[in-house]
């Protein structure tokens, strides 16, 4: 299931790398009249993070008065489908104009903050209830080394940014969070199985 995850970090992180270098050549940085300085956006997803949580507790707890929440490999899926979303629609963005509204950027930030809610946190809920009790800590930990290899990953493919159009850099990663979300649907019942969760 960590390993799963990989995908969605890849498309996720990336806004912390490559994506800072978009916006500063590609993005129109004024917004009402006001100039948003680059560094701003890496604080967006965080933001969207925390205002989210209470709002996904809500949806989740209607969800489940209907019988509808998603068990937590179908959040992870969500969250990696979220992920593909952002990523896509910066592709829409460098189709459609040379020059992007600073609205898209900030558009892609919360719903990777989002998409980031859904998988990460029950990411570590599911290890920690379904590690046996001896190597919980040492798994919890391990959980971890899936950002490890998602950012030298990310590393990796930002040396690719220079050589490709940035539509298409982009389309690259919504495919790589799309394959998480394609992992995580074939292998649910196998994996819910194996860690016997309902």
């Amino acid at each position: 299931v960590s390993a799963i995850t990989i995908f969605q970090s890849i498309g996720y992180y990336q806004n912390t790398n490559l994506a800072l270098v978009w916006i500063n050549r590609s993005v129109d940085l004024n917004l009402l009249g006001f100039h948003v300085p680059v560094a701003w956006f890496n604080s967006i997803d965080p933001l969207a993070s925390i205002v989210g949580v209470p709002l996904l507790f809500a949806l989740w707890r209607w969800q489940a008065t209907r019988a509808a929440e998603p068990d937590d490999l179908g959040k992870i899926a969500v969250g990696a489908w979220l992920t593909a979303i952002a990523n896509l629609l910066l592709v829409a963005a460098c189709l459609l104009s040379p020059r992007t509204p600073a609205i898209v950027p900030i558009a892609y930030d919360v719903l990777l903050g989002i998409g980031f809610l859904y998988y990460w946190p029950t990411l570590l809920a599911l290890v920690a209830r379904a590690a046996p009790s001896g190597v919980k800590a040492t798994l919890m930990g391990a959980v971890f080394l899936t950002l490890f290899i998602s950012n030298t990953i990310i590393g990796w493919l930002g040396g690719f940014y220079e050589h490709m159009t940035p539509a298409n850099f982009w389309l690259m990663h919504a495919g790589i969070a799309a394959t998480g979300v394609v992992l995580a649907w074939v292998l649910k019942r196998p994996l819910k199985r194996a860690l016997a969760i309902a």
